[in-house]
């Protein structure tokens, strides 16, 4: 029986072995356990600090969580946390093999042998050390089990040591666990048998795994289906996921950036569950209640396993649950959550590396960022200028504190510059998040003015109690010879006035915006040529974005990139580079600026002095990202 008319499947209960999980939606081990416990969500995955027993398991140094008493009630505790409200604990088991951190002089262990490049020996594994890590698989599924945990994921998926000896990519044995696919699938079908026979045959217990690698020489698709269906009477359900943690470009496909569609590995799931007969979750960029209902309604998959999305917003569960998809707030699939498994986390990156949720304040800040703020014992008159991203979460975050809100927009629309996500549908997530902003505030009694020029309007503005400037940025100036010409524009510009841009294209400017807007004008059949000063593109994001995005940008057999090159002139059609000595031509019928942006200051100083409360935020104090954007007016106005 489901209790949502809107969404049947998704609220229908889901048996694996003898447990009931109350509906579809499973959270993803990612982010705090603390709001999506309360949200009426199916069930939770406790993440990989649950690697198993053994100093060689884990990306990161740490304890077993069952190493002593004080570790393990620490673990006791999230389980309490997280059946609270109904919802199942499921408890992730993990072992890294060749990518374990083990500390000086010791070694980690995978199929082969060899010296990683850190300097750590990889040491090849006997029969002697497979008895011994399945051995502690089953005893960290004994543990769980006694902990309280309704159901254990052996995680045999990503590249971690069940998937070395699976995929040919990792596994180059030539004894009897390498080469066919009967002899790598030994080992893990050893480690599944032996935490069956630890656990017994009633406790549930589930196995993620990557359907597609994305690599060369990885496991086919085919094999992965055969080895489910070997395995399938030892387990009680099946995780789809596809990818590997650490070969970036498989990544951006395990978590998939903006620059990929939703629902990645829902082909996958179809054709497992179509050759399968215990029930097939799915994971992979389901972003909204409307795509889970569909995943399920086609029998593309028995469960959706949600992940940045719950962190985006805790409470998609009881949103969902109460038909209210529009107040979802939207992942944008920017990976700054992810920013915290950088490669190299010693080295100094800047603002793009800063670990946090572009869209949800709270997470990881839990201790002072409440789910709802108290409401302010003053009302006061708060003016807002500028309707972008900072602007409108300041008026929502003032709104509910109870202030009377007015918000100033120049143009007819408000989104600022997310209203560019209107014309490029790579852009679905962006264009989700304006639109979840416009919506909740159109829900709200804020007073929005269009078309307001605030400069107009200082003698009212004194009378209000505090003053928020989020103007925004404007493109960074440049002096090149013919700049002013009238088939040269900006990046901004461009995207909304398409039909204005001419068959050959230069862009100027290779960081994330110009490069973006390059692979647009690919896909439109546009001849581009990018012109970047540094020695590469897209270097303002992190490194999962700018993968992503370079990966896309290969694509493009109708694009040339000029990186370490300059321009210093454009003529009518055609654009002088230089690099280094060499000078060339480059034909450019329409020249598009995207260097960078700067703040407004000229206009952002004209309204210190109208109230004594007044706060910048955005790109007004310092050009960045929809984050800053977001946080800099969550955090202008909370206080208010």
């Amino acid at each position: 029986m489901s209790f949502s008319k809107q969404y049947p499947h998704l609220f229908e209960p889901l048996q694996v072995n003898q447990m009931m999980i109350p509906n579809r939606i499973i959270s993803a081990p990612l982010g705090s356990l603390t709001d999506k416990s309360l949200s009426g969500i199916g069930m939770i995955i406790r993440g990989t600090s649950g690697s198993v027993p053994g100093p060689r398991t884990r990306m990161a140094p740490g304890p077993y969580c069952f190493a002593n008493m004080n570790e393990s009630q620490k673990v006791r505790e999230q389980v309490v946390t997280i059946q609270q409200r109904g919802a199942k604990a499921e408890f992730e088991l993990c072992h890294v093999g060749q990518y374990a951190y083990v500390e000086s002089g010791d070694y980690a262990i995978g199929p082969v042998g060899f010296i990683r490049e850190d300097g750590v020996e990889v040491k090849a594994m006997d029969e002697e050390m497979m008895n011994e890590v399945a051995d502690a698989f089953a005893k960290g599924a004994v543990d769980a089990k006694e902990y309280g945990f309704d159901m254990v994921m052996l995680h045999f998926g990503h590249g971690w040591l069940p998937t070395q000896f699976l995929s040919p990519h990792f596994n180059k044995r030539t004894d009897e666990y390498g080469g066919c696919f009967e002899n790598r699938v030994k080992f893990p079908i050893q480690i599944i048998e032996r935490v069956r026979q630890a656990v017994g045959e009633n406790y549930p217990l589930d196995m993620r795994i990557s359907a597609f690698e994305y690599i060369e020489d990885g496991t086919p698709p085919e094999e992965i289906i055969r080895f489910i269906q070997l395995v399938e009477d030892k387990i009680d359900m099946v995780h789809i996921s596809c990818g590997l943690e650490r070969e970036l470009k498989a990544m951006t496909k395990m978590s998939s950036t903006p620059y990929f569609d939703h629902k990645i590995n829902v082909k996958w799931s179809q054709k497992i569950k179509e050759k399968v007969h215990i029930p097939v979750a799915v994971v992979g960029a389901i972003m909204t209640p409307e795509e889970a209902e569909g995943i399920l309604a086609s029998q593309q998959a028995d469960a959706v396993v949600i992940g940045r999305q719950i962190i985006a917003d805790p409470f998609w569960t009881t949103k969902a649950k109460q038909e209210k998809s529009e107040d979802i707030v939207p992942c944008l699939r920017c990976m700054n959550c992810y920013n915290q498994y950088a490669r190299n986390k010693d080295m100094h990156y800047g603002m793009k590396s800063i670990t946090c949720c572009a869209v949800n304040p709270r997470y990881l800040h839990e201790d002072y960022v409440p789910v709802h703020l108290d409401k302010s014992e003053t009302v006061k008159k708060v003016y807002i200028i500028g309707g972008g991203p900072a602007g409108c979460k300041a008026a929502l975050t003032a709104y509910e504190r109870g202030h009377k809100v007015i918000l100033m927009e120049k143009n007819n629309y408000l989104g600022g510059q997310l209203y560019c996500s209107e014309f490029d549908e790579s852009k679905q997530d962006l264009k989700r998040y304006k639109d979840y902003l416009i919506t909740q505030i159109q829900k709200s009694d804020i007073e929005v003015r269009l078309q307001c020029d605030a400069l107009e309007c200082k003698e009212e503005i004194k009378t209000g109690d505090s003053l928020i400037i989020a103007v925004g940025a404007k493109p960074v100036p440049l002096n090149i010879e013919g700049i002013q010409q009238e088939h040269v524009m900006d990046a901004l510009y461009a995207y909304e006035h398409q039909d204005e841009i001419a068959h050959h294209v230069l862009i100027v400017g290779g960081g994330s915006i110009g490069a973006e807007l390059a692979k647009l004008l690919c896909h439109l059949d546009k001849q581009v040529a990018i012109v970047e000063k540094s020695n590469q593109l897209c270097s303002n994001v992190n490194e999962h974005i700018q993968t992503g995005l370079l990966e896309k940008l290969s694509e493009c057999e109708n694009l040339k990139v000029l990186i370490n090159s300059e321009c210093l002139s454009i003529q009518n059609e055609t654009v002088t580079v230089k690099n280094g000595k060499v000078q060339q031509e480059i034909k450019a019928q329409s020249v598009i600026i995207a260097v960078g942006m700067q703040s407004r200051l000229d206009i952002v100083n004209q309204f210190y002095g109208l109230v004594s409360d007044i706060n910048v935020i955005g790109d007004a104090k310092r050009p960045g990202t929809v984050a800053q954007a977001t946080h800099d007016g969550y955090y202008a106005s909370a206080s208010l």
